[in-house]
């Protein structure tokens, strides 16, 4: 796109001139909006852990502080957050015409632009992450009133860190940074679903696609020849 348009505007004298300046201003804008989805990132991360925290020592408060099953709730949560972010995904950010599915079209066209950092963060203001973690939270307070024992507590912890890490991977799977080997099926998973791929609804661990869509994955069946 930015070699058509400097093509356009520049006679043929200057077209290489014009190309420099072009990819100079897309590497500035690279760089500015990567600049400031880091910023965005750290400031959702640090949102969300006051919060999670926060909700967790309330749901502690509310039972009678035991313990003994944050594990179970940590799992749980685990799953409780993958279930969330499928529903989301599928239901609400690629269904219909509306805003959110508006919103997030911009992510999918950006892929590979110099403004593709802009869009990649789950959102752009603490409020929405706020938001988000209330939402969420009556499922787990009423396990913690009525079960007790820190399971609460513990799906409250986990869908913390769980939102944590799939911004963080989210942001690496298109913009780059380590990440370990195994995380490369999960990379091939995410961006097969910006390929247009049915499914693929779970960024880096896909529970709910394996469960609901597996059978998509499958590679056709060879048909025997007479």
């Amino acid at each position: 796109m930015y070699d058509r348009l400097a093509d356009q505007e520049c006679s043929f004298p200057l077209v290489t001139y014009c190309r420099a300046q072009t990819m100079e201003t897309a590497n500035e804008i690279r760089a500015a909006e990567i600049a400031r989805g880091l910023t965005v990132k750290r400031n959702n991360a640090f949102t969300a852990l006051l919060v999670g925290v926060g909700l967790a020592l309330a749901a502690l408060r509310m039972g009678r502080g035991s313990l003994n099953l944050m594990a179970v709730g940590a799992l749980a949560g685990v799953v409780y957050a993958n279930a969330f972010e499928y529903i989301l995904h599928r239901f609400f950010l690629h269904w219909g015409h509306g805003f959110l599915d508006r919103q997030h079209a911009l992510h999918h066209d950006s892929v590979g632009a110099p403004n593709e950092a802009r869009y990649i963060n789950f959102s752009t203001s603490p409020l929405v992450v706020i938001l988000v973690f209330l939402l969420n939270s009556p499922p787990a307070f009423a396990i913690e009133l009525f079960l007790d024992h820190g399971i609460g507590a513990g799906m409250f912890l986990a869908f913390t860190i769980y939102y944590i890490v799939y911004e963080e991977i989210h942001w690496r799977f298109h913009l780059g940074g380590w990440l370990p080997g195994w995380m490369r099926f999960a990379r091939q998973h995410h961006m097969l679903h910006h390929g247009g791929f049915q499914g693929r609804y779970n960024v880096f661990l896909p529970l709910f696609d394996w469960v609901l869509h597996r059978h998509h994955w499958k590679p056709p069946s060879k048909t025997p020849t007479p």
